[in-house]
């Protein structure tokens, strides 16, 4: 993959513009800035991190100097750069500040690196004598504004917060961070394991959900302490209250083919019919991950343990199987997956209830994602706010298949 890299030099603000050849397919996701940083070091000698996604088609990045440049580069001034105002890690002087955190709470056995990095959030890898600790900065409605002043909510929760609190409460359902930085949004993280999406055992799988169905369950009778803990507030009378917003004319609904836009009153309607059916089924209104997919659960030592919390929620807990259960993943679709899931919930509903929320849930969780979704992009810019136009989209559609 060809990538175009416009290294900014922070003193003076002049440009090197250099061609790369990428060892990652075409199809990789923007954010994932590692191969990036990787080809710019070993191709041209140049340690730099990247500062913002300029464009991803073609992928062109802003990338800032991290040692000192070879003395034959060749800058030049004739091009005017900006990075975004938001977030800070857009910024060359972030790049000292953090690190200069990250040393006061672990001791590195070499330099970190950096593995992602987009408008939502930004991941270094630090080796440590005890294995890889992983730096999260991310996006939240205390650290960024949004670029307009009637934007949407930003639903995010406070991350490093939720993670301190839940942890200590749940100490082996819920990854502790080694360190928070409340007020930036910062935490570390030892390394959790492999990507559950890697792992071949069934039994594993069914672990997996019989682990976080638990977890919801915990907090069943608890829903302030999750609004304490940062969670937003999505349950099922919220997203009723949305229906028409989402649904109607908005940025997402925009790009629909008249014929799609056609289909959307009806929809509606079906919509607040299934919301109605779901709540009267029973079961309690709990945790919500909000993101749950195999890549965002990690295996270690027979442990399984979700991660990437910022979506974290108070919603009705099987909205969390629409992002688990994926194409990509066959033994996420196994019904013994499904029904060990099924099974935890018992005390609140028979076994075909159950089943017929789930069947609801596959309905209305399209459409709390397309909510998700439409409340990010007044946070965003370039290709992380485009990003988020695609994902609603994509999620407005299926909204209209399932």
């Amino acid at each position: 993959m060809k990538v175009t890299a416009v290294v900014v030099r922070p003193g003076d603000q002049a440009t090197l513009t250099l061609e790369v050849e990428v060892d990652a397919p075409s199809s990789t996701w923007f954010p994932d800035v590692a191969p990036v940083v990787e080809a710019v070091r070993d191709t041209y000698g140049i340690e730099a991190v990247v500062l913002t996604c300029l464009s991803d088609d073609p992928p062109t990045y802003l990338m800032s100097p991290i040692t000192e440049p070879p003395a034959d580069a060749t800058w030049v001034y004739d091009r005017p750069v900006s990075s975004a105002d938001l977030p800070a890690w857009t910024h060359p002087e972030w790049y000292d500040e953090a690190p200069r955190w990250i040393a006061e709470h672990v001791r590195a056995t070499g330099p970190w690196s950096q593995l992602k990095s987009w408008g939502l959030s930004n991941v270094l890898r630090i080796p440590t004598a005890d294995g890889d600790v992983y730096f999260k900065a991310l996006a939240h409605s205390t650290t960024i504004k949004p670029v307009r002043p009637d934007a949407l909510p930003f639903l995010f929760a406070h991350e490093p917060l939720f993670l301190h609190r839940a942890s200590a409460d749940r100490p082996d359902a819920v990854p502790a961070p080694i360190a928070i930085d409340e007020r930036r949004a910062w935490m570390l993280l030892r390394d959790l394991g492999t990507p559950l999406s890697d792992e071949t055992e069934l039994g594993v799988w069914i672990d997996a959900v019989r682990r976080h169905a638990r977890l919801q369950r915990s907090y069943a009778d608890q829903p302030e302490r999750l609004l304490e803990f940062t969670c937003a507030d999505r349950r099922l009378a919220v997203l009723a209250a949305e229906v028409d917003r989402l649904l109607g004319p908005n940025p997402f609904t925009d790009r629909l083919e008249p014929a799609e836009r056609d289909r959307l009153p009806e929809r509606a309607k079906q919509l607040r019919e299934a919301i109605n059916e779901l709540a009267a089924i029973g079961v309690p209104e709990t945790l919500l991950h909000g993101d749950l997919h195999p890549r965002n659960l990690a295996v270690k030592d027979g442990r399984v343990l979700a991660f990437d919390w910022t979506d974290a929620a108070l919603a009705h807990p099987f909205l969390d199987l629409v992002t688990f259960v994926e194409e990509r993943s066959p033994l996420s679709r196994e019904p013994e997956v499904r029904d060990a899931y099924l099974s935890e919930w018992e005390e609140y509903a028979d076994p075909a209830a159950l089943r017929r929320a789930l069947e609801l849930a596959e309905e209305l969780g399209a459409l709390y994602q397309v909510m998700t979704y439409l409340h990010l992009p007044d946070y965003l810019t370039g290709p992380s706010k485009e990003s988020m136009y695609r994902g609603g989209v994509w999620w407005l559609r299926r909204l209209l298949t399932v």
